[in-house]
């Protein structure tokens, strides 16, 4: 009797650790891919409030859609084709995550979603109180005038904005010009904080942004979003176009100048050339 309730505990115990193992993989995998976007019982962000997810849709379909929700907008899934058009038809990134950990994921997001959310506290605008100090100091850090406390990359090596104050910008990256419309400064900001992109977080991997830094450049960029139909930033591609073209030919020429008037003979040619006297 004493070996079967033995055995039972073991069981009982063995079971609760491997749960606690698979909430803990869930945890870590929401943290690192999916809070920047979503949030559980405390509303909208940039994707949909996750606090009973399960409930709208099959597990099979939440699996097939994490892995890549693209592949399911083009085929023209109604569920997922439904979601894009509410959230401003920005695509969830792609997750090269196996059916378990996305399981996971799902199981901590129904452990941690449990409730109703009435009690989730209000959304706070966190660019309350910022000044025209907080939106200077983005702009030095998006264009790269001022270097990141911990270094790392500027935001323009990317990613371009419209504004006229900003000479050169990155084309590699999507043009941020109206994101705070889309997004709101929470968006923003998570996104920023932890970034769900693969290779904005390989960029940034070893160089975290402080908080001020996140908060500066969320100012930033609602002022880029604010001002954007003044701004008539200068296109110079067709002045550096020009530029290069005559420095091209100024090259072109000096080599041909060059070329004709280099010297055809050796420099003791006319020395050796010369007739040689016989002395008798």
């Amino acid at each position: 009797m004493n070996i079967c309730k033995m055995k039972m505990l073991l069981l009982v115990v063995g079971i609760f650790v491997f749960t606690l193992s698979r909430g803990d993989e869930g945890e870590d995998l929401f943290k690192l891919t999916c809070k920047a976007c979503h949030t559980i019982g405390k509303g909208r962000l940039v994707g949909p409030d996750l606090l009973n997810v399960s409930d709208k849709h099959s597990q099979e379909w939440m699996v097939s859609f994490i892995k890549s929700s693209s592949s399911m907008v083009n085929s023209g899934d109604e569920e997922a084709v439904a979601i894009f058009d509410e959230y401003n038809k920005l695509l969830m990134p792609d997750n090269a995550y196996s059916d378990g950990q996305i399981i996971n994921i799902l199981a901590y997001i129904e452990q941690g979603g449990s409730g109703d959310g009435s009690e989730a506290p209000p959304a706070i605008d966190m660019l309350e109180g910022t000044t025209t100090e907080n939106v200077r100091h983005g702009l030095n850090l998006f264009s790269g005038s001022q270097q990141f406390e911990n270094g790392g990359a500027s935001c323009t090596s990317c990613h371009k904005v419209r504004d006229e104050r900003i000479f050169s910008s990155g084309t590699l990256a999507k043009d941020l010009s109206e994101t705070f419309d889309v997004m709101g400064s929470a968006g923003i900001a998570a996104i920023i904080k932890n970034p769900p992109f693969p290779v904005m977080q390989s960029a940034y991997k070893d160089y975290d942004l402080s908080e001020e830094e996140v908060l500066d450049l969320t100012a930033y960029l609602r002022s880029v979003s604010e001002q954007r139909i003044y701004q008539r930033p200068r296109d110079f591609s067709v002045a550096f176009a020009s530029f290069g073209f005559l420095v091209f030919v100024m090259i072109f020429m000096s080599t041909i100048i060059l070329y004709f008037k280099r010297k055809r003979l050796a420099v003791n040619h006319k020395l050796l050339s010369r007739p040689s006297k016989v002395v008798n």
